[in-house]
């Protein structure tokens, strides 16, 4: 025949009450500590790789500009080129960038895109 369990009762010592508190405490503490330490290591990461695409904006801004002066050497004067993104290029001086600066070797140009610059300088 089948007995009948009895749920069991513990009583806590005066001596134990409250280390349950101090437990999870504890365990938040160390949890809180763990999520920090990560987050101190990701985020410069996550920063830096939103930056990336503007460093790639604004290089090929600058290699369209270089190109642009290569031809413009080459063929003759044709239209700038016009960056849809909002991108920019300038010569070596913080210019805006015409034909006269194609004509002096090294042509150096230099893109920006959203604070970014990045140069290009090219002999010929």
């Amino acid at each position: 025949m089948l007995q009948k369990l009895k749920p069991r009762s513990y009583k806590l010592k005066p001596s134990q009450t409250g280390s349950v508190i101090v437990f999870a405490v504890l365990l938040l503490a160390v949890m809180l500590a763990i999520v920090f330490s990560l987050s101190a290591v990701f985020i410069p990461k996550i920063l830096l790789s939103a930056k990336a695409k503007s460093s790639v904006s604004a290089f090929y801004a600058a290699d369209s500009a270089v190109e642009w002066c290569l031809y413009t050497n080459q063929k003759g004067s044709t239209n700038l080129p016009v960056m849809s993104n909002g991108a920019a290029y300038y010569d070596g001086d913080e210019k805006t960038l015409d034909a006269r600066d194609c004509d002096t070797s090294p042509v150096k140009v230099i893109g920006t895109y959203q604070s970014v610059s990045r140069a290009i300088e090219v002999s010929f």
